[in-house]
């Protein structure tokens, strides 16, 4: 039996804080970069969490809007001055071609991924950037995690670049970055002496602990950053 989210149980939120994701600000701010100008583009955070990279958006001058299902999380997120609501990302509750970036950090493997990315692309403009960055299986895919988390859906690499460009887009750049995922697990494994007492805190059985060290053996999570604009409807 499944456990709630990882993201939101008490070892990952007490270790992240607001931030919520491997990699942190700093992959966070190198997806902005190469996202290119943002002063005044109307940009979304799909998956909003508690509103750290809507505060780094703001920094960037970019109008930002916040969209997330986890209500608790919402309510944090209200102390970034920017808007937010709660709403399902396979259902956008926007106007078609009315964003010039959506930008989305580990949560789109939590989701109905195709779905998803046809959202994307209806509320971006034409030439418009999205910014994905999540978990990608270096080895075999399993959906044996006994928790929600976007390990559960990863696929290999080759994979995420056939839907995001069977979804209507052009990918401009994409990035390994497990390296940052690699340094969070050292963190978490330093924090609870191994993986398995780390997943043992999340999960509070031993035996659904063993089955997360099993799946992350075979599966070999990785963690990737993309870059890609919205084709011109023809």
């Amino acid at each position: 039996m499944r456990t709630n989210e990882l993201y939101a149980s008490p070892p990952v939120r007490k270790f992240l804080g607001p931030v919520l994701r491997p990699g942190g600000e700093r992959l966070t701010r190198l997806m902005l970069a190469l996202a290119g100008p943002l002063h005044g583009a109307l940009a979304l955070d799909a998956g909003c969490g508690c509103g750290a990279t809507l505060a780094l958006l703001r920094e960037h001058g970019a109008r930002a809007v916040g969209l997330d299902l986890n209500a608790a999380l919402l309510r944090e997120a209200g102390d970034v001055d920017a808007r937010v609501a709660q709403a399902d990302l396979a259902d956008l509750p926007l106007p078609d071609a009315c964003l010039d970036l959506v930008l989305c950090e580990c949560v789109w493997n939590l989701t109905d991924k195709e779905r998803v990315l046809a959202e994307f692309r209806r509320v971006l403009r034409p030439g418009g950037t999205l910014a994905l960055a999540d978990i990608y299986a270096r080895g075999c895919r399993t959906g044996d995690w006994p928790v929600r988390c976007c390990f559960a859906q990863a696929t290999d690499l080759q994979t995420v670049m056939e839907q995001v460009a069977g979804a209507g887009f052009e990918i401009d750049v994409i990035e390994e970055h497990t390296e940052l995922l690699k340094k969070t697990a050292a963190d978490f494994v330093f924090r609870h002496g191994s993986l398995h007492g780390f997943w043992q805190a999340v999960t509070g059985d031993p035996v659904l602990a063993q089955m997360a060290c099993d799946a992350s053996r075979a599966s070999k999570p990785g963690l990737f950053l993309l870059i890609g604009h919205a084709r011109e409807v023809t």
